[in-house]
């Protein structure tokens, strides 16, 4: 996906892409500059932007839109045709050949599209879970029957259950599941699954028909990864009903991993003709323009190829059986490249064309080349490498077809790589790219871009140099993962793949400077800023685009900088096509959205880190230093320095996204190359090695759509594969550490409220902590304190929570902790903790009240400006998790009046330490919040001392979380106070566009104030209503979150009754007006009930009835209602007769 979130040039919010792509900023919302609403974003959903209108003529919803009437199959899409291209096919270029290979032959671009003057601004793109939907998550799980616990008992393994009912891995800690056995291991594979046919839940007939899908041998130790399908009335399953069957050297089966279905029916059948499919498909993603369906009578990658007209890419359909509970659906499955950041499968009914799943499929010679990056202390100078044959490229990187002999450009048989400049999309400017008649890519880079401070057009001059050294990369990168085990048999990336399996025509289509000359506005978070993959199924090319870099004030204020130029960054994207196509049996299905899409993200950065490493090029665990902070690049922290664990997931101030949470991941693995490094005496290229064969040899074996924890015990029995038992305790201490131990627990890879645990596997390994924890001020033990190994406390899951009698207890690993201690009243507290293997750390703690908090009795007296979603009494409530933002202005905050809170205390008292954060929270940018915050005290609310003034800073390019966390001020004398006085005095921004507010997270006060007890109110009761939905309308909302929002029926009859619920509610979507005080941040809504084979979107509302945000919604889901909310929208899509009851409840 992209490094980070990204941002337009407008403040508008820019999530991360359905694309995945590299988005170096954080996404933010933009600030409330609509007449007449606020646009918003929450964690991990795209905010809404800002249109002239919300309404527009659209069609009417009708059969049309629901059911696979598809004109004929000529289809309409809202995507402008300035805004998609012609993707060429892989052939050989046109050249221009030039007399020499320098910096004067530069390419001279094409000229460039003309800009838009009109039409709706570029929408929200969102993150990975964004666009992802998948019919079966509406269904119940299933457990396993009787006859397969039994069958579990019998074979003394551990087995984990997926939601279908039927084992998701299936292992022995002990040592492999069979005894030696001769053959080939793909017998030996289906003979163990005919085996235990009582245990995975289908019968010998279903054995015998499964499709061998992938037989890939891991190097050098001799184990086999053998991949079958469920086939259902002679159809492959796809998209689920994989099984993968792991054997060692001696022919021994050694673990399962899988996600198959237990009924072998077919359900349904094939009405629709594969153009009808499309047309099916087309007609949701791009209604507005006409696409003539038209078969070109050629397959790739098993797909049957059609044109697409004016999208980006030909169109790929391919029939399917897509694994339900109940069976398999007969369905297709579409390949849609609308663009180089807009790329889906869509999975549809095979009679009905309704959607049964949606994923984005975008993960945001010899030559002179950059190693690390330009500058860089090791590895920065230009070197010249060899093109020519490797051990893993045996025809050489620049020769298509091995008989020409030494080629003239970046073409060869794993990467192709041309100057994207038109538009940011990759092999229409095929005539575009370095020529070097003697097979010399000897460039000079001038660095223009940076030296021009970004003049329109000086890219061109670093042109060649940035397309070779991106082709270098590409190619070093596919050679290095071919040696570790991603090889054709694999899914690799190469046009020819000399007999050896897989399939062939899929090399690496690389766009250098992408977008360079497209662009029509300063920043867009597509061209400027990033860096991209999209990742397409074995046999169909990958494409990956490098952006130029450059400052945005209040943004992202990095330097400027060509992407190409960064090893890091160009590796974490490749790593993007490896993790789709080589985890949990491989398949564009096998990797999920909330912690696999962290863990994609998470894998780039390491493998990227892990090279440079190896090679001696840095000792820095940093990823993008050349476009970021030397220091920490554009991530949250230098990864050898991060403080994250299991249960941080959403930590980061843009709530749960993959790029932040993907750190944890880095992190984790980051810490086992560390300890692996101690164990081998710090070899760095030995310690190299073993890391990557452990995080490379998991993949395969781990079970489809892995969690934190399945990839965690695929390591472990990987490292048992190719070490023995050797590092076993390691790996153990090393996830323990970091809240992924033996204890934790998660409800798949969709959790982002995963219960951490940091107890190794074996009870020796492990010592034990026993918290009491008492008010210092009124004695007694203070119950419900949360117990947070680490520094974060907002959107963190405790390890444990205090009960009556104020005990909490955990069993950890040993090691130095921070423990964070959050009690309502009693705000956050930090302590050190060592826990000493086979002992007992017995420890009472004396909490003192925040004396700031409503519940210990202060009270808001006097406000002078605050906005009414986010109110002054979001700083004393004691938790991270809220805020205090001042009221709206034209100006800069830092331009126009301070504003100013002022509390009394619920008793004179003696203040001697004083805690600050300015954490914003996820719907608001993050240059608004306050970087100094003046806290005074006063005896009688006229005669002020200022006590201390806390000031936050931070380095290009952004503020990061870890430079807005809390922050603690001891006072060189107590003093007295009945009165608090909050200022903030400026804030990181000082643009009136992203930082005309300033945001506080928490002020809290501790002292001596004898007799204060805490007094937490009950919580709310939880509120349900009752609601339904007659029939969906495809038509509505943001479908794709690139299109304006539009209203459907339901809401068109809204205007004239607002504040009051719409008088056609049902017909086509469900308002529900919200319980006062419920858009806190803290309460949570949930949809419980059904839609027969739908879809639905929750938006949020205003008091004006305006739209601010929403996503794809799920039932059984409970989402934080956002600050600012007073309605709540269940908008259907597909689908109809929904019924449900909708739960408003305060979570305690």
């Amino acid at each position: 996906m992209a490094l980070r979130d990204r941002v337009a040039a407008t403040a508008r919010e820019v999530a991360t892409t359905s694309a995945r792509s590299t988005g170096p900023f954080n996404r933010r919302a933009q600030p409330a500059t609509c007449p007449g609403r606020v646009t918003r974003a929450y964690p991990s959903r795209p905010a809404v932007v800002c249109q002239a209108t919300h309404t527009r003529n659209r069609p009417p919803p009708g059969p049309s839109r629901l059911r696979p009437n598809v004109r004929n199959a000529v289809v309409r899409s809202r995507t402008s045709l300035a805004a998609v291209v012609g993707l060429a096919a892989i052939a050989a270029p046109t050249l221009s050949v030039t007399g020499s290979a320098d910096a004067a032959s530069a390419p001279v671009p094409a000229p460039a599209p003309a800009a838009r003057t009109s039409g709706p601004v570029a929408g929200l793109v969102g993150d990975l879970r964004t666009l992802a939907y998948d019919a079966r998550r509406a269904l119940p799980a299933l457990g396993p029957t009787t006859a397969q616990r039994t069958a579990a008992r019998s074979l003394g393994a551990s087995v984990t259950w997926g939601s279908a009912g039927t084992p998701r891995a299936v292992w022995k800690d002990s040592g492999p599941l069979t005894g030696p056995r001769a053959g080939d291991p793909v017998d030996i594979a289906r003979g163990w699954l005919r085996s235990q046919t009582a245990l995975i839940g289908i019968d010998a007939d279903d054995v015998d028909a499964l499709e061998v899908v992938r037989d890939h041998e891991l190097p050098g130790i001799g184990a086999r990864v053998v991949s079958f399908a469920q086939t259902f009335g002679g159809v492959a399953a796809g998209y689920g009903g994989v099984l993968t069957v792991v054997t060692d050297r001696d022919g021994r089966v050694v673990s399962y991993a899988g996600n198959p279905v237990r009924p072998s029916r077919l359900v349904g059948s094939f009405e629709l003709s594969p153009a009808k499919a499309i047309g099916t498909v087309l007609d949701a993603v791009a209604p507005a323009l006409d696409v003539v369906v038209k078969a070109l009578g050629r397959k790739q990658g098993g797909y049957d190829v059609f044109d697409a007209g004016p999208l980006a890419d030909v169109l790929r359909v391919r029939r399917i059986a897509f694994p339900m509970a109940d069976g398999a659906r007969a369905a297709y499955a579409v390949l849609v490249v609308k663009s180089m950041h807009e790329a889906y499968v869509q999975v549809v009914d095979a009679a009905s064309g309704e959607p049964l799943l949606r994923k984005s499929l975008v993960q945001h010679a010899e030559g002179t080349v950059y190693e690390n990056y330009p500058g860089a202390p090791k590895g920065g100078k230009p070197v010249t490498k060899s093109f020519g044959r490797t051990p893993q490229s045996p025809k050489g990187w620049v020769d298509v077809t091995g008989l020409l002999g030494t080629g003239i450009t970046t073409l060869g048989n794993n990467a192709d790589t041309v100057n994207a400049w038109t538009v940011p999309l990759v092999p229409v400017d095929q005539a575009i790219r370095p020529i070097a008649p003697t097979g010399s890519f000897d460039f000079a880079f001038p660095d223009a871009w940076r030296g021009t401070k970004g003049a329109t057009g000086s890219w061109v001059r670093d042109a060649n140099a940035a397309a070779v050294n991106l082709f270098y990369h590409h190619n070093r990168i596919h050679d290095e993962f071919y040696e570790f085990g991603f090889t054709e048999t694999a899914g690799n990336f190469q046009l020819d793949n000399f007999g050896k399996g897989g399939l062939g025509g899929d090399l690496i289509l690389g766009g250098a400077q992408s977008g360079a000359t497209g662009l029509t506005d300063p920043i867009l978070g597509l061209g400027r800023n990033n860096a991209n993959m999209i990742t397409l199924p074995d046999g169909i090319p990958g494409i990956t685009n490098m952006y130029l870099w450059n400052p945005v004030d209040d943004a992202f204020e990095g330097p400027y900088r060509d992407g190409d130029f960064d090893a890091t960054i160009i590796q974490h994207e490749y790593a993007h096509g490896l993790s789709n196509r080589y985890v949990g049996g491989g398949g564009l299905g096998a990797l999920g959205v909330v912690q696999g899409g962290s863990m994609g993200e998470g894998w780039g950065d390491w493998f990227a880190m892990n090279h440079l490493f190896r090679e001696g090029l840095s000792r820095t665990a940093v990823t993008a230093a050349y476009v970021g902070d030397k220091k920490r690049g554009i991530r949250n922290w230098n990864y050898a320095e991060h403080p994250t664990t299991f249960g941080d997931i959403g930590y980061d101030t843009s709530g749960p996204e993959v790029h932040s949470d993907g750190e944890i991941w880095t992190a984790t693995l980051w810490d086992l190359r560390t300890a692996i490094l101690r164990a081998v005496g710090g070899d760095q290229r030995r310690a190299s090695d073993i890391s990557q064969h452990l995080v490379m040899d998991a993949m395969p074996i781990s079970a489809p759509e892995p969690s934190f924890l399945d990839m965690r015990d695929a390591i472990l029995r990987a490292s048992r594969l190719r070490y023995g038992k050797k590092y076993d305790d390691l790996i153990w201490a090393v996830f323990a550490k970091r809240g992924m131990g033996a204890s934790a627990r998660t409800k798949g890879e969709a959790d982002t409220d995963p219960k951490p645990g940091f107890d190794a596997k074996r009870a020796a390994q492990n010592g034990r902590l026993r918290l009491r924890v008492l008010n210092a001020s009124a004695g007694g033990p203070v119950a419900g304190v949360r117990v947070l190994p680490g520094v974060f406390e907002a959107r963190a899951t405790p390890v444990d929570t205090t009960d009556k009698g104020g005990r909490a207890s955990a069993t950890m690993t040993p090691g130095r902790y921070t423990l964070t201690l959050q009690a309502p009243g009693f705000g956050i507290q930090r302590f050190p903790v060592t826990i000493e293997r086979g002992r007992t750390l017995d420890k009472t703690i004396r909490l003192r009240p925040n004396l700031l908090s409503e519940l210990s009795g202060a009270k808001v007296t006097k406000v002078s400006s605050e906005n009414p979603a986010l109110p002054a009494a979001g700083m004393f409530d004691d938790t991270e998790a809220s805020s205090y933002q001042t009221g709206p202005q034209d100006a800069a905050y830092v331009d126009g009046p301070k504003a100013s809170v002022i509390a009394r205390l619920k008793k004179p008292s003696l203040v001697d330490t004083v805690h600050v954060s300015v954490m914003k929270p996820p719907t608001l940018p993050r240059f608004a919040a306050a970087d100094k915050v003046r806290v005074q005290t006063s005896t009688d609310g006229k005669r002020w001392r200022t006590v201390t003034t806390a000031t936050f800073s931070f380095k290009q390019p952004r503020p990061t979380v870890g430079d807005q966390m809390l922050k603690t001020y001891r006072l060189q004398r107590p003093v007295k106070a009945r009165f608090v006085r909050v200022t903030p005095l400026s804030t990181f921004g000082d643009g009136a566009e992203n930082a005309s507010t300033a945001i506080i997270s928490e002020v809290q006060v501790f002292g001596r104030a004898p007799g204060i007890s805490p007094t937490e109110p009950k919580p709310d009761k939880p509120v349900t209503s009752a609601g339904s939905v007659a029939v969906g309308n495809p038509t509505q909302g943001s479908l794709l979150g690139l299109d304006p929002y539009r209203p459907g029926v339901t809401e068109l009859t809204w205007a004239a009754s607002c504040p009051g619920l719409p008088p056609a509610n049902g017909s086509d979507a469900w308002f529900t007006k919200l319980p006062e005080g419920s858009a806190d941040g803290k309460h949570t809504i949930t949809y419980t009930g059904s839609v027969p084979i739908g879809e639905w979107l929750l938006y949020w509302y205003g008091p004006d009835c305006a739209p601010i945000t929403g996503d794809f919604g799920y039932f059984d889901e409970a989402v934080t209602i956002p600050p600012g909310a007073a309605y709540a929208g269940f908008l259907l899509i597909y689908g109809a007769g929904a019924s449900f009851d909708v739960t408003v409840r305060e979570p305690r």
